[in-house]
């Protein structure tokens, strides 16, 4: 007879051989006793981890915060922080990673005193362990820019800003997504300040990215086109202007028709341009088919 015993610690092994040395008259008998260890890794260790635990509370928190669940996700990010500091080693990235993410869930609440921190040596750890020029360096500063400019510290948010559109240029191309996410927040900072001719270069090479990545009649263009319309009816380009509010309209009609009411959004905006340069029957005309569009879509 054979007796097979599967272990899933060590706790649970050194236990057995106590029974097992109990059982040795069995041997005398012709009975074999085997031991299979079920190892982790080299060696045996727990089936639940620390490190299990920290992914799994790390993963929750991200969770949460995607679903706008922020005292949840925080309670989730606070849990993760003190779950990597006491497994891995200081400096680790895996500890940075949730410094990251708990100044993230910190900022959405306005808890900024806190975030800023966690910010900072989530930045000076992947700095360290990575190198300045690494992604998770640029997400950093990207995420410090943020809370900065909800701040309205337009001085501090614009070199972070700059700092990680060079770094994200330089490890993923020219024409990456986060390239034009750090090019469109760089033209919310200008024109947040009314610098709008300061703003337009970053929106302009943004959505030249995306019309090269998307396609120049991707519906989600189209809100891009027509801030950057309004942005040089702002600056006095006019012609632009116009050109750029028919486009951004051309490509709503083409994929939601025209009753639609993100089309009386764009009527709305091409209205004040004819009534600021002086068309008031166009500006008229295209109010009352925006007042029509909500109407009939409230009906």
């Amino acid at each position: 007879m054979k007796l097979i015993f599967i272990f899933n610690s060590i706790g649970e092994i050194f236990g057995m051989i106590t029974i097992i040395n109990s059982m040795k008259r069995f041997c005398l008998c012709g009975t074999k006793v085997f031991f299979v260890l079920v190892l982790f890794g080299a060696c045996a260790l727990p089936a639940y981890t620390q490190e299990n635990l920290w992914k799994e509370l790390n993963d929750k928190a991200t969770s949460l915060l995607q679903k706008k669940r922020y005292a949840d996700g925080i309670k989730a990010g606070e849990e993760a922080l003190k779950v990597a500091k006491n497994t891995f080693p200081p400096g680790n990235t895996c500890i940075a990673d949730s410094m990251n993410l708990l100044g993230i869930l910190y900022r959405t609440y306005g808890r900024y005193d806190e975030a800023g921190p966690l910010f900072h040596q989530a930045l000076t750890i992947y700095k360290e362990s990575s190198g300045p020029n690494h992604p998770n360096v640029a997400n950093v500063l990207h995420e410090l820019a943020e809370m900065y400019l909800l701040q309205d510290k337009y001085a501090e948010a614009e070199p972070l800003y700059k700092q990680s559109l060079v770094i994200y240029e330089n490890a993923f191309g020219p024409d990456h997504s986060s390239v034009v996410d750090a090019l469109n927040r760089l033209g919310d900072l200008y024109q947040d300040q009314k610098k709008y001719a300061e703003a337009i270069p970053f929106y302009k090479r943004a959505l030249a990215i995306e019309e090269k990545t998307l396609g120049a009649d991707n519906p989600d263009l189209a809100s891009s086109i027509n801030n950057l319309a309004t942005l040089y009816y702002y600056e006095g380009d006019n012609t632009m202007a116009e050109s750029l509010y028919k486009k951004a309209l051309e490509i709503y009609e083409k994929e939601y028709g025209k009753d639609h009411p993100l089309i009386a959004t764009i009527l709305e905006k091409m209205a004040e341009f004819y009534e600021g340069t002086g068309r008031k029957n166009k500006a008229k005309q295209l109010t009352q088919r925006a007042k029509k569009i909500y109407s009939n879509y409230q009906k």
